[in-house]
Protein backbone atom coordinates (compact mmCIF):
# COMPACT_ATOMS: atom_id res chain seq x y z
CA UNK A 1 0.00 0.00 0.00
CA UNK A 2 1.40 3.36 -1.04
CA UNK A 3 1.51 6.64 0.88
CA UNK A 4 -0.57 8.45 1.98
CA UNK A 5 -2.98 5.49 2.26
CA UNK A 6 -0.56 3.46 4.35
CA UNK A 7 -0.34 6.15 7.01
CA UNK A 8 -4.11 6.71 6.99
CA UNK A 9 -4.94 3.06 7.54
CA UNK A 10 -2.29 2.75 10.22
CA UNK A 11 -3.92 5.72 11.99
CA UNK A 12 -7.35 4.06 11.57
CA UNK A 13 -6.08 0.84 13.15
CA UNK A 14 -4.48 2.69 16.08
CA UNK A 15 -7.65 4.69 16.70
CA UNK A 16 -9.91 1.66 16.39
CA UNK A 17 -7.72 -0.47 18.69
CA UNK A 18 -7.68 2.31 21.30
CA UNK A 19 -11.48 2.30 21.35
CA UNK A 20 -12.01 -1.44 21.64
CA UNK A 21 -11.96 -2.67 18.02
CA UNK A 22 -9.81 -5.57 16.88
CA UNK A 23 -8.44 -7.18 13.73
CA UNK A 24 -7.21 -10.78 13.68
CA UNK A 25 -3.41 -10.72 14.13
CA UNK A 26 -2.90 -12.70 10.91
CA UNK A 27 -4.98 -10.23 8.84
CA UNK A 28 -4.00 -6.91 7.28
CA UNK A 29 -5.50 -4.12 5.19
CA UNK A 30 -4.09 -3.98 1.67
CA UNK A 31 -4.90 -2.41 -1.69
CA UNK A 32 -6.20 -4.91 -4.22
CA UNK A 33 -6.07 -4.10 -7.93
CA UNK A 34 -9.71 -5.13 -8.49
CA UNK A 35 -11.45 -4.59 -5.17
CA UNK A 36 -9.58 -1.61 -3.72
CA UNK A 37 -8.84 -1.50 0.00
CA UNK A 38 -9.50 -4.98 1.35
CA UNK A 39 -8.66 -7.49 4.06
CA UNK A 40 -6.32 -10.42 3.50
CA UNK A 41 -4.32 -13.03 5.33
CA UNK A 42 -0.77 -11.72 5.66
CA UNK A 43 1.42 -13.26 2.94
CA UNK A 44 3.98 -13.93 5.67
CA UNK A 45 1.56 -16.13 7.66
CA UNK A 46 3.03 -19.54 8.42
CA UNK A 47 0.06 -21.47 7.06
CA UNK A 48 -3.66 -21.71 6.40
CA UNK A 49 -6.03 -19.67 8.55
CA UNK A 50 -8.72 -22.21 9.42
CA UNK A 51 -12.37 -21.51 10.13
CA UNK A 52 -14.03 -20.35 12.21
CA UNK A 53 -12.03 -17.29 13.21
CA UNK A 54 -12.89 -13.80 14.42
CA UNK A 55 -11.78 -11.45 11.64
CA UNK A 56 -12.96 -8.06 12.93
CA UNK A 57 -14.63 -6.64 16.01
CA UNK A 58 -16.38 -3.26 15.88
CA UNK A 59 -17.71 -1.78 19.14
CA UNK A 60 -20.84 0.34 18.94
CA UNK A 61 -18.90 3.22 20.49
CA UNK A 62 -17.00 3.93 17.25
CA UNK A 63 -19.92 3.55 14.82
CA UNK A 64 -21.26 6.60 12.99
CA UNK A 65 -24.91 7.21 12.19
CA UNK A 66 -28.04 9.20 12.88
CA UNK A 67 -27.70 8.12 16.52
CA UNK A 68 -24.60 10.28 16.90
CA UNK A 69 -26.43 13.32 15.55
CA UNK A 70 -28.88 12.94 18.43
CA UNK A 71 -26.10 13.33 20.98
CA UNK A 72 -23.47 15.11 18.84
CA UNK A 73 -20.84 12.58 19.77
CA UNK A 74 -20.05 8.88 20.17
CA UNK A 75 -22.45 6.66 22.08
CA UNK A 76 -21.38 4.05 24.59
CA UNK A 77 -24.18 1.55 25.23
CA UNK A 78 -24.20 -0.21 28.55
CA UNK A 79 -26.93 -2.05 30.44
CA UNK A 80 -26.27 0.15 33.48
CA UNK A 81 -25.80 3.45 31.66
CA UNK A 82 -28.83 5.65 31.09
CA UNK A 83 -29.49 6.98 27.61
CA UNK A 84 -27.37 10.08 26.96
CA UNK A 85 -28.77 13.59 26.94
CA UNK A 86 -30.31 14.42 23.58
CA UNK A 87 -30.99 18.06 24.46
CA UNK A 88 -27.93 19.23 22.53
CA UNK A 89 -28.10 17.51 19.14
CA UNK A 90 -25.75 18.27 16.26
CA UNK A 91 -28.30 20.33 14.35
CA UNK A 92 -31.18 22.72 15.16
CA UNK A 93 -34.33 21.26 16.71
CA UNK A 94 -36.42 21.91 13.61
CA UNK A 95 -33.87 20.09 11.47
CA UNK A 96 -33.84 17.09 13.82
CA UNK A 97 -37.64 16.94 14.05
CA UNK A 98 -38.53 17.57 10.39
CA UNK A 99 -36.24 15.25 8.44
CA UNK A 100 -35.98 11.47 8.09
CA UNK A 101 -33.23 9.83 10.19
CA UNK A 102 -31.27 8.68 7.13
CA UNK A 103 -31.01 12.27 5.87
CA UNK A 104 -29.83 13.51 9.27
CA UNK A 105 -27.24 10.71 9.40
CA UNK A 106 -25.80 11.78 6.04
CA UNK A 107 -25.61 15.41 7.13
CA UNK A 108 -23.85 14.32 10.31
CA UNK A 109 -21.21 12.50 8.25
CA UNK A 110 -20.75 15.71 6.24
CA UNK A 111 -20.39 17.69 9.46
CA UNK A 112 -17.70 15.36 10.75
CA UNK A 113 -15.88 15.55 7.41
CA UNK A 114 -15.95 19.36 7.58
CA UNK A 115 -14.54 19.27 11.11
CA UNK A 116 -11.40 17.66 9.79
CA UNK A 117 -8.93 16.43 12.40
CA UNK A 118 -11.04 17.74 15.27
CA UNK A 119 -13.71 15.11 14.61
CA UNK A 120 -13.75 12.00 16.79
CA UNK A 121 -14.07 9.97 13.58
CA UNK A 122 -11.27 11.77 11.70
CA UNK A 123 -9.05 8.65 11.41
CA UNK A 124 -11.96 6.74 9.90
CA UNK A 125 -13.18 9.48 7.56
CA UNK A 126 -9.65 9.99 6.23
CA UNK A 127 -9.75 6.44 4.82
CA UNK A 128 -12.99 7.08 2.93
CA UNK A 129 -12.74 8.24 -0.65
CA UNK A 130 -12.32 12.01 -0.65
CA UNK A 131 -15.38 13.93 -1.89
CA UNK A 132 -13.21 15.69 -4.47
CA UNK A 133 -12.52 12.35 -6.21
CA UNK A 134 -15.97 12.03 -7.78
CA UNK A 135 -15.02 9.31 -10.27
CA UNK A 136 -13.83 7.06 -7.43
CA UNK A 137 -16.84 7.26 -5.13
CA UNK A 138 -19.78 7.97 -7.42
CA UNK A 139 -22.37 5.23 -7.60
CA UNK A 140 -24.44 5.06 -10.85
CA UNK A 141 -26.96 7.78 -9.83
CA UNK A 142 -24.06 10.28 -9.85
CA UNK A 143 -22.26 9.16 -12.99
CA UNK A 144 -21.88 11.46 -15.96
CA UNK A 145 -25.10 11.68 -17.97
CA UNK A 146 -23.55 9.95 -20.99
CA UNK A 147 -22.67 6.92 -18.86
CA UNK A 148 -26.12 6.81 -17.26
CA UNK A 149 -27.71 6.80 -20.71
CA UNK A 150 -25.84 3.58 -21.48
CA UNK A 151 -28.08 1.89 -18.89
CA UNK A 152 -31.28 2.86 -20.67
CA UNK A 153 -33.88 0.10 -20.73
CA UNK A 154 -32.63 -1.61 -17.55
CA UNK A 155 -33.79 -1.71 -13.93
CA UNK A 156 -30.76 0.37 -12.98
CA UNK A 157 -31.75 3.21 -15.32
CA UNK A 158 -35.26 3.44 -13.89
CA UNK A 159 -33.98 3.33 -10.30
CA UNK A 160 -31.38 6.02 -11.01
CA UNK A 161 -34.08 8.50 -11.98
CA UNK A 162 -35.92 7.84 -8.70
CA UNK A 163 -32.75 8.06 -6.60
CA UNK A 164 -31.64 11.32 -8.23
CA UNK A 165 -35.03 12.91 -7.58
CA UNK A 166 -35.08 11.73 -3.95
CA UNK A 167 -31.52 12.85 -3.21
CA UNK A 168 -32.06 16.30 -4.72
CA UNK A 169 -35.32 16.76 -2.83
CA UNK A 170 -33.83 15.58 0.49
CA UNK A 171 -30.84 17.88 0.18
CA UNK A 172 -32.89 20.91 -0.85
CA UNK A 173 -35.27 20.53 2.07
CA UNK A 174 -32.50 19.95 4.63
CA UNK A 175 -30.29 22.82 3.53
CA UNK A 176 -33.27 25.17 3.39
CA UNK A 177 -33.99 24.41 7.06
CA UNK A 178 -30.36 25.01 8.04
CA UNK A 179 -30.43 28.37 6.27
CA UNK A 180 -33.70 29.47 7.89
CA UNK A 181 -32.44 28.39 11.32
CA UNK A 182 -29.29 30.48 10.86
CA UNK A 183 -27.04 27.45 11.17
CA UNK A 184 -23.38 28.43 10.91
CA UNK A 185 -21.55 27.39 7.73
CA UNK A 186 -24.73 26.05 6.16
CA UNK A 187 -23.23 26.94 2.78
CA UNK A 188 -20.49 24.35 3.32
CA UNK A 189 -23.12 21.58 3.15
CA UNK A 190 -23.15 21.27 -0.62
CA UNK A 191 -25.09 18.97 -2.94
CA UNK A 192 -21.84 17.23 -3.89
CA UNK A 193 -21.09 16.46 -0.23
CA UNK A 194 -24.62 15.12 0.24
CA UNK A 195 -24.22 12.90 -2.83
CA UNK A 196 -20.91 11.67 -1.37
CA UNK A 197 -22.50 10.95 2.00
CA UNK A 198 -25.31 9.06 0.23
CA UNK A 199 -22.74 6.86 -1.53
CA UNK A 200 -20.74 6.24 1.65
CA UNK A 201 -23.80 5.08 3.58
CA UNK A 202 -25.28 3.15 0.67
CA UNK A 203 -22.12 1.19 -0.08
CA UNK A 204 -20.68 0.74 3.43
CA UNK A 205 -23.38 0.81 6.11
CA UNK A 206 -25.35 -1.88 7.92
CA UNK A 207 -28.90 -2.19 9.24
CA UNK A 208 -29.07 -1.66 13.03
CA UNK A 209 -31.20 -4.76 13.55
CA UNK A 210 -28.40 -6.91 12.06
CA UNK A 211 -25.37 -5.51 13.86
CA UNK A 212 -26.47 -4.21 17.27
CA UNK A 213 -26.34 -6.54 20.26
CA UNK A 214 -29.32 -6.94 22.55
CA UNK A 215 -27.92 -4.56 25.16
CA UNK A 216 -27.04 -2.00 22.46
CA UNK A 217 -30.55 -2.30 21.02
CA UNK A 218 -32.14 -1.63 24.39
CA UNK A 219 -29.91 1.42 24.82
CA UNK A 220 -30.68 2.73 21.34
CA UNK A 221 -34.42 2.24 21.76
CA UNK A 222 -34.28 4.56 24.77
CA UNK A 223 -32.35 7.06 22.69
CA UNK A 224 -34.62 7.14 19.62
CA UNK A 225 -37.34 9.81 19.41
CA UNK A 226 -40.92 8.62 19.52
CA UNK A 227 -42.08 7.34 16.15
CA UNK A 228 -38.60 6.55 14.84
CA UNK A 229 -38.29 2.91 13.83
CA UNK A 230 -35.18 0.84 14.51
CA UNK A 231 -34.22 0.40 10.85
CA UNK A 232 -35.14 3.89 9.64
CA UNK A 233 -31.41 4.56 9.26
CA UNK A 234 -28.19 2.64 8.79
CA UNK A 235 -24.85 2.51 10.61
CA UNK A 236 -21.25 2.89 9.47
CA UNK A 237 -18.88 0.44 11.17
CA UNK A 238 -15.23 1.57 10.95
CA UNK A 239 -12.73 -1.18 10.11
CA UNK A 240 -15.54 -3.73 9.85
CA UNK A 241 -16.66 -2.20 6.54
CA UNK A 242 -13.34 -2.87 4.78
CA UNK A 243 -14.29 -6.50 4.13
CA UNK A 244 -15.52 -6.91 0.54
CA UNK A 245 -18.45 -9.02 -0.62
CA UNK A 246 -18.32 -12.60 -1.80
CA UNK A 247 -21.42 -14.65 -2.46
CA UNK A 248 -19.36 -17.68 -1.40
CA UNK A 249 -18.32 -16.28 1.97
CA UNK A 250 -19.79 -18.18 4.91
CA UNK A 251 -20.01 -15.93 7.91
CA UNK A 252 -21.70 -14.97 11.16
CA UNK A 253 -22.21 -11.47 12.49
CA UNK A 254 -21.81 -12.38 16.13
CA UNK A 255 -23.61 -10.09 18.58
CA UNK A 256 -23.38 -12.17 21.75
CA UNK A 257 -19.70 -12.58 22.67
CA UNK A 258 -19.20 -8.93 23.58
CA UNK A 259 -22.05 -6.89 25.05
CA UNK A 260 -21.79 -3.88 22.72
CA UNK A 261 -19.89 -5.01 19.66
CA UNK A 262 -20.36 -6.78 16.35
CA UNK A 263 -17.89 -9.51 15.35
CA UNK A 264 -17.31 -10.84 11.85
CA UNK A 265 -16.81 -14.59 12.22
CA UNK A 266 -15.44 -16.12 9.02
CA UNK A 267 -16.40 -19.72 8.30
CA UNK A 268 -14.13 -20.24 5.29
CA UNK A 269 -10.46 -21.21 5.41
CA UNK A 270 -7.93 -18.90 3.73
CA UNK A 271 -4.38 -19.35 2.48
CA UNK A 272 -1.63 -16.78 3.17
CA UNK A 273 -2.20 -13.85 0.81
CA UNK A 274 -5.89 -14.68 0.23
CA UNK A 275 -8.45 -11.90 0.44
CA UNK A 276 -10.86 -12.39 3.37
CA UNK A 277 -14.49 -11.63 2.56
CA UNK A 278 -17.67 -10.57 4.24
CA UNK A 279 -21.04 -11.34 2.66
CA UNK A 280 -23.63 -8.61 2.04
CA UNK A 281 -26.44 -11.10 1.47
CA UNK A 282 -28.20 -12.31 -1.66
CA UNK A 283 -28.44 -9.38 -4.02
CA UNK A 284 -29.06 -9.28 -7.76
CA UNK A 285 -26.65 -7.58 -10.13
CA UNK A 286 -28.99 -4.60 -10.43
CA UNK A 287 -28.92 -4.19 -6.65
CA UNK A 288 -25.14 -4.64 -6.49
CA UNK A 289 -24.55 -2.15 -9.29
CA UNK A 290 -26.74 0.53 -7.73
CA UNK A 291 -25.63 -0.03 -4.15
CA UNK A 292 -21.96 -0.96 -4.47
CA UNK A 293 -20.83 -0.21 -8.01
CA UNK A 294 -19.96 -3.74 -9.13
CA UNK A 295 -21.65 -6.86 -10.45
CA UNK A 296 -21.05 -10.60 -10.16
CA UNK A 297 -20.50 -12.60 -13.33
CA UNK A 298 -20.37 -16.26 -14.29
CA UNK A 299 -17.15 -17.98 -13.33
CA UNK A 300 -16.03 -18.87 -16.83
CA UNK A 301 -15.42 -15.29 -17.95
CA UNK A 302 -12.44 -15.02 -15.60
CA UNK A 303 -9.07 -16.31 -16.68
CA UNK A 304 -7.55 -19.05 -14.53
CA UNK A 305 -10.73 -19.17 -12.45
CA UNK A 306 -9.90 -15.82 -10.84
CA UNK A 307 -13.30 -14.62 -9.69
CA UNK A 308 -12.94 -11.65 -7.32
CA UNK A 309 -16.43 -11.49 -5.81
CA UNK A 310 -17.46 -15.13 -5.64
CA UNK A 311 -17.98 -17.46 -8.55
CA UNK A 312 -21.28 -18.20 -10.22
CA UNK A 313 -22.27 -20.69 -12.86
CA UNK A 314 -20.24 -23.91 -13.24
CA UNK A 315 -17.26 -23.69 -10.91
CA UNK A 316 -13.79 -25.17 -11.34
CA UNK A 317 -15.07 -28.58 -10.26
CA UNK A 318 -18.13 -28.54 -12.52
CA UNK A 319 -20.57 -27.97 -9.64
CA UNK A 320 -23.50 -25.65 -10.36
CA UNK A 321 -23.91 -22.46 -8.43
CA UNK A 322 -26.65 -19.95 -9.23
CA UNK A 323 -26.03 -17.07 -11.62
CA UNK A 324 -26.68 -13.54 -10.48
CA UNK A 325 -28.53 -12.06 -13.47
CA UNK A 326 -32.14 -11.13 -12.74
CA UNK A 327 -34.64 -8.62 -14.02
CA UNK A 328 -36.78 -6.89 -11.42
CA UNK A 329 -40.46 -6.50 -12.21
CA UNK A 330 -42.56 -4.09 -10.21
CA UNK A 331 -46.29 -4.63 -10.24
CA UNK A 332 -48.68 -2.34 -8.43
CA UNK A 333 -51.43 -4.29 -6.73
CA UNK A 334 -55.02 -3.42 -7.54
CA UNK A 335 -57.85 -3.24 -5.06
CA UNK A 336 -59.21 -6.72 -4.43
CA UNK A 337 -55.98 -8.58 -5.21
CA UNK A 338 -55.45 -11.83 -3.35
CA UNK A 339 -52.01 -10.93 -2.07
CA UNK A 340 -50.62 -7.75 -0.50
CA UNK A 341 -53.75 -5.64 -0.73
CA UNK A 342 -53.55 -1.92 -0.40
CA UNK A 343 -51.83 -0.70 -3.55
CA UNK A 344 -48.25 -1.18 -2.32
CA UNK A 345 -45.80 -1.98 -5.16
CA UNK A 346 -44.17 -5.41 -5.11
CA UNK A 347 -40.79 -6.33 -6.52
CA UNK A 348 -40.57 -9.65 -8.40
CA UNK A 349 -37.69 -11.34 -10.23
CA UNK A 350 -37.14 -12.96 -13.62
CA UNK A 351 -34.10 -15.24 -13.64
CA UNK A 352 -31.46 -15.93 -16.27
CA UNK A 353 -31.62 -19.68 -15.68
CA UNK A 354 -34.21 -21.77 -13.89
CA UNK A 355 -35.45 -19.71 -10.96
CA UNK A 356 -35.44 -22.79 -8.80
CA UNK A 357 -31.74 -23.49 -9.35
CA UNK A 358 -31.09 -20.43 -7.21
CA UNK A 359 -34.15 -20.75 -5.00
CA UNK A 360 -32.14 -21.31 -1.81
CA UNK A 361 -30.32 -18.03 -2.42
CA UNK A 362 -33.50 -15.98 -2.75
CA UNK A 363 -35.88 -18.06 -0.65
CA UNK A 364 -36.07 -15.32 1.98
CA UNK A 365 -37.71 -13.02 -0.58
CA UNK A 366 -40.52 -15.48 -1.14
CA UNK A 367 -41.85 -15.21 2.37
CA UNK A 368 -42.75 -17.97 4.83
CA UNK A 369 -46.04 -18.94 3.15
CA UNK A 370 -44.71 -19.59 -0.35
CA UNK A 371 -43.91 -23.03 -1.75
CA UNK A 372 -43.53 -23.86 -5.48
CA UNK A 373 -46.00 -26.18 -7.17
CA UNK A 374 -46.32 -27.95 -10.53
CA UNK A 375 -47.13 -24.78 -12.45
CA UNK A 376 -43.99 -23.00 -11.25
CA UNK A 377 -41.79 -25.82 -12.57
CA UNK A 378 -43.21 -25.81 -16.10
CA UNK A 379 -40.52 -24.73 -18.62
CA UNK A 380 -42.21 -21.48 -19.67
CA UNK A 381 -42.63 -20.45 -16.04
CA UNK A 382 -39.31 -21.76 -14.76
CA UNK A 383 -37.63 -18.35 -14.94
CA UNK A 384 -40.41 -16.39 -13.25
CA UNK A 385 -40.77 -15.44 -9.61
CA UNK A 386 -43.39 -17.75 -8.14
CA UNK A 387 -45.05 -14.91 -6.24
CA UNK A 388 -45.72 -13.08 -9.50
CA UNK A 389 -47.21 -16.24 -11.03
CA UNK A 390 -49.43 -16.75 -7.99
CA UNK A 391 -50.51 -13.12 -8.13
CA UNK A 392 -51.44 -13.32 -11.81
CA UNK A 393 -53.25 -16.64 -11.41
CA UNK A 394 -55.28 -15.16 -8.55
CA UNK A 395 -56.54 -12.41 -10.89
CA UNK A 396 -57.04 -14.54 -14.02
CA UNK A 397 -58.54 -17.71 -12.53
CA UNK A 398 -62.17 -18.49 -11.92
CA UNK A 399 -63.03 -19.43 -8.32
CA UNK A 400 -62.93 -23.13 -9.26
CA UNK A 401 -59.57 -22.78 -11.05
CA UNK A 402 -58.13 -20.90 -8.07
CA UNK A 403 -59.10 -23.70 -5.71
CA UNK A 404 -57.60 -26.32 -8.05
CA UNK A 405 -54.43 -24.25 -8.38
CA UNK A 406 -53.98 -24.11 -4.62
CA UNK A 407 -54.25 -27.90 -4.47
CA UNK A 408 -51.60 -28.61 -7.14
CA UNK A 409 -48.79 -30.99 -6.14
CA UNK A 410 -45.17 -29.88 -6.23
CA UNK A 411 -44.54 -31.60 -9.57
CA UNK A 412 -46.80 -32.80 -12.39
CA UNK A 413 -46.49 -36.16 -14.10
CA UNK A 414 -46.82 -37.26 -17.75
CA UNK A 415 -47.05 -34.61 -20.49
CA UNK A 416 -47.02 -31.62 -18.14
CA UNK A 417 -50.77 -31.01 -18.29
CA UNK A 418 -52.30 -29.58 -15.14
CA UNK A 419 -55.72 -30.94 -16.04
CA UNK A 420 -58.58 -30.04 -18.29
CA UNK A 421 -59.81 -27.27 -16.01
CA UNK A 422 -56.43 -25.56 -15.51
CA UNK A 423 -54.80 -25.94 -18.95
CA UNK A 424 -56.78 -23.01 -20.51
CA UNK A 425 -55.63 -20.84 -17.61
CA UNK A 426 -52.03 -21.96 -18.19
CA UNK A 427 -52.27 -21.05 -21.89
CA UNK A 428 -53.63 -17.62 -21.04
CA UNK A 429 -50.84 -17.05 -18.51
CA UNK A 430 -48.19 -18.10 -21.05
CA UNK A 431 -49.57 -15.71 -23.67
CA UNK A 432 -49.62 -12.81 -21.19
CA UNK A 433 -46.07 -13.39 -20.01
CA UNK A 434 -44.74 -13.93 -23.54
CA UNK A 435 -46.26 -10.63 -24.59
CA UNK A 436 -44.73 -8.86 -21.62
CA UNK A 437 -41.23 -10.28 -22.04
CA UNK A 438 -41.26 -9.42 -25.76
CA UNK A 439 -42.39 -5.86 -25.07
CA UNK A 440 -39.78 -5.37 -22.35
CA UNK A 441 -37.04 -6.86 -24.54
CA UNK A 442 -37.84 -4.42 -27.33
CA UNK A 443 -37.75 -1.53 -24.85
CA UNK A 444 -34.41 -2.78 -23.51
CA UNK A 445 -33.02 -3.17 -27.02
CA UNK A 446 -34.08 0.37 -27.91
CA UNK A 447 -31.69 1.55 -25.19
CA UNK A 448 -28.69 -0.39 -26.49
CA UNK A 449 -25.60 1.81 -26.96
CA UNK A 450 -24.35 2.70 -30.43
CA UNK A 451 -27.82 2.28 -31.91
CA UNK A 452 -27.81 -1.42 -31.10
CA UNK A 453 -24.60 -2.11 -33.03
CA UNK A 454 -21.33 -3.43 -31.67
CA UNK A 455 -19.60 -1.07 -29.28
CA UNK A 456 -16.30 -1.10 -27.46
CA UNK A 457 -16.27 0.43 -23.98
CA UNK A 458 -13.85 3.32 -23.69
CA UNK A 459 -13.59 3.32 -19.87
CA UNK A 460 -13.78 0.88 -16.95
CA UNK A 461 -17.21 2.28 -16.11
CA UNK A 462 -18.48 1.64 -19.62
CA UNK A 463 -17.03 -1.86 -19.49
CA UNK A 464 -18.99 -2.45 -16.29
CA UNK A 465 -22.16 -1.27 -18.04
CA UNK A 466 -21.52 -3.57 -21.00
CA UNK A 467 -21.08 -6.59 -18.76
CA UNK A 468 -24.22 -5.68 -16.83
CA UNK A 469 -26.23 -5.29 -20.04
CA UNK A 470 -24.87 -8.57 -21.44
CA UNK A 471 -26.14 -10.45 -18.37
CA UNK A 472 -29.42 -8.55 -18.47
CA UNK A 473 -29.93 -9.44 -22.13
CA UNK A 474 -29.18 -13.10 -21.38
CA UNK A 475 -32.25 -13.16 -19.11
CA UNK A 476 -34.47 -11.92 -21.94
CA UNK A 477 -33.02 -14.32 -24.51
CA UNK A 478 -33.35 -17.39 -22.29
CA UNK A 479 -36.93 -16.57 -21.33
CA UNK A 480 -37.92 -15.85 -24.94
CA UNK A 481 -36.49 -19.20 -26.01
CA UNK A 482 -38.65 -20.94 -23.40
CA UNK A 483 -41.60 -19.36 -25.21
CA UNK A 484 -40.26 -20.96 -28.42
CA UNK A 485 -38.80 -17.82 -29.99
CA UNK A 486 -36.04 -18.77 -32.44
CA UNK A 487 -32.68 -17.00 -32.66
CA UNK A 488 -33.87 -15.44 -35.93
CA UNK A 489 -37.02 -14.09 -34.28
CA UNK A 490 -35.02 -12.67 -31.39
CA UNK A 491 -32.63 -10.96 -33.81
CA UNK A 492 -35.64 -9.56 -35.67
CA UNK A 493 -36.95 -8.03 -32.42
CA UNK A 494 -33.56 -6.42 -31.90
CA UNK A 495 -33.56 -5.03 -35.42
CA UNK A 496 -37.08 -3.65 -34.99
CA UNK A 497 -36.04 -2.02 -31.71
CA UNK A 498 -32.99 -0.48 -33.37
CA UNK A 499 -35.18 0.93 -36.17
CA UNK A 500 -37.63 2.31 -33.62
CA UNK A 501 -34.76 3.90 -31.70
CA UNK A 502 -33.39 5.51 -34.88
CA UNK A 503 -36.81 6.98 -35.68
CA UNK A 504 -37.14 8.45 -32.19
CA UNK A 505 -33.65 9.95 -32.46
CA UNK A 506 -34.53 11.51 -35.84
CA UNK A 507 -37.71 13.00 -34.37
CA UNK A 508 -35.77 14.49 -31.44
CA UNK A 509 -33.27 16.03 -33.84
CA UNK A 510 -36.09 17.50 -35.94
CA UNK A 511 -37.75 18.93 -32.83
CA UNK A 512 -34.43 20.43 -31.82
CA UNK A 513 -34.19 22.22 -35.15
Amino acid sequence: MESPYKERFEALLDWAYNHGASLHPLLEVYQDQKTGFSLRVKPSAAGMLYQPFKAVTCPTSITLSYLNALTDGPITPSPTTPAPNTQNPAFPERFMNSLPPHVIGRFYLIQQYLKGKSSFWAPYISTLTDPSQLDKWALPPFWAEDDIELLKGTNAYIAIQEIQDNVKSEYKQARKILKKEGFSDYRAYTQVLYNWAYCMFTSRSFRPSLILSESAREYVERLLPEGTMFDDFSILQPLYDIGNHSVDAEYTWNLTSEPSACELICRNAYEPGDQVFNNYGNKTNSELLLGYGFIIEPHDIYEDGDCPFGCLGPDAHGDWRPHNDYIHVRKRQQQGDTQDKGGEPQDFLIARESFWEGYDAFESRMGPNFSPNALHHQPQFDHWDGRLLNDMVSMMASPKQWELFKELPQHCAGNGSLGEELDPLVDMLKATLAQKIERDFVEFSCGRPNGGGEWEPATERQDLVKRYRDGYEAVFVNVLKEFHYTNEEIMALKAAAQEEGDEEEDEEMEDGN
